[in-house]
């Protein structure tokens, strides 16, 4: 007899929609996740101790009013009023050692064509460095939009597809334009996770994964799930090797997606200790760091947190923590005291042409009772990854 009758492995933001999806429609959900934690990329570390309910977030750190299929779901848990209201502030860019206004770094007159060069531009099969180059020109693009679209997606956004960035979407008037929660956001993952109907599995790792007639069997270190439909919500290089046995070709298929690495380096401060204005953020130019992102936008009353997303390979522990305090305006052992973490992140390279490639996958998904979602199919975002959970979650049920 089946454990269950959705099983999804990976407790990250799409497999726990998925499992929303599910026990909506009356199923009862099983979720497995290898960490203690749940909320895969939404990772809000929270320190505890002396900085009492500070955090600051180690992965996804934006969500926004336009997100309406994970408001949707929040909405459901009646969780709406638990959102928080982001601060607006400015991003900078940093280069040359120093931080510079974005306007500053603009190429004015090579921007003056720009809204005509847009009308009637498409998209469709350009790449982000092809199609931004040809709007704002190549002066502009290599000073401030390439850096920035680095910092966005945490890894060379030169050949990634220019409609996987920037999806227009519509915005729900009674949200916040951006927003968080207390706790940051993996509390969202949380909220789903203690819904009626979705059970984690914590600590399950799943190693392999078997048919057993019509079910679904999944193995982990130490114990047996089995169910008659499964969801795999895994980085896309897990998910090509626990389909090796199964699935072979799907398996295949899932491995023409490369990956890219970002090293994450968080620190938490005393107000006292800083002397940088408030702010969003920071977009490194020719700079060791995609991004540093701030807290700001949430302000704590006595700590200041920021996140550098660093380029794999550059520099080492020590070289990432001398980097943080040039930045920061640190003496040389300024983050002696700092509470540091750090996180190696996984992220999907898109490609042109990745339309094409999701299009062969679903055709192998068609008619199975296997569904696969996560970051690597429409986009990075948090609601992208929720809007092919609700896709793949109708297919399931018309495929019944």
């Amino acid at each position: 007899m089946a454990d269950c009758d959705l099983l999804v492995i990976g407790a990250g933001i799409s497999g726990l929609s998925m499992a929303h999806y599910a026990a909506a429609a009356g199923l009862d959900a099983w979720v497995l996740e290898q960490d203690q934690r749940v909320g895969g990329c939404l990772h809000s570390q929270r320190f505890g101790g002396d900085l009492a309910d500070f955090w600051l977030e180690l992965g996804a750190h934006s969500s926004f009013n336009s997100y309406g299929q994970l408001l949707a779901i929040l909405e459901a848990a009646q969780a709406l009023d638990r959102l928080q209201p982001r601060v607006r502030l400015p991003f900078r860019l940093f280069a040359g050692g120093a931080i510079h206004s974005i306007p500053s770094q603009l190429h004015w007159i090579e921007l003056l064509g720009a809204p005509l060069r847009l009308l009637g531009a498409s998209k469709t099969g350009c790449s982000v460095a092809d199609y931004y180059r040809r709007i704002v020109g190549r002066r502009n693009y290599a000073a401030v939009f390439a850096p920035a679209f680095d910092a966005v997606i945490c890894q060379p956004s030169g050949g990634f597809p220019a409609d996987g960035l920037f999806r227009p979407r519509p915005r729900r008037k009674d949200v916040p334009r951006g927003f968080t929660l207390a706790g940051g956001l993996q509390s969202m993952a949380e909220i789903i996770a203690a819904r009626p109907g979705i059970r984690v599995e914590r600590g399950q790792m799943a190693q392999a994964i078997d048919r057993d007639g019509g079910d679904f069997v999944v193995r982990t270190a130490d114990r047996r799930f089995t169910a008659p439909a499964l969801a795999l919500a895994v980085p896309v290089a897990v998910a090509a090797s626990l389909l090796q046995t199964a699935f072979p070709e799907l398996a295949q298929q899932l491995a023409q997606v490369s990956t890219a690495t970002v090293e994450s380096l968080g620190v938490a401060l005393p107000r006292s200790r800083l002397r940088l204005p408030p702010l969003a953020g920071l977009i490194g130019r020719d700079e060791a760091f995609y991004s540093v992102v701030s807290r700001d936008t949430a302000p704590d009353p006595a700590w200041r947190g920021f996140t550098f997303h660093f380029r794999p390979g550059v520099l080492d522990e020590a070289g990432q923590r001398a980097c943080v305090a040039r930045v920061l305006e640190l003496p040389a052992d300024g983050l002696k005291t700092a509470h540091v973490v750090s996180k190696t992140n996984q992220l999907p390279a898109l490609r042109v042409g990745h339309g094409q490639w999701i299009g062969a996958v679903d055709r192998l998904l068609a008619g199975q009772r296997l569904a696969l979602t996560g970051n690597y199919f429409a986009g990075v975002a948090i609601e992208d990854c929720v809007t092919r959970s609700l896709a793949e979650f109708i297919r399931l049920q018309r495929e019944g």
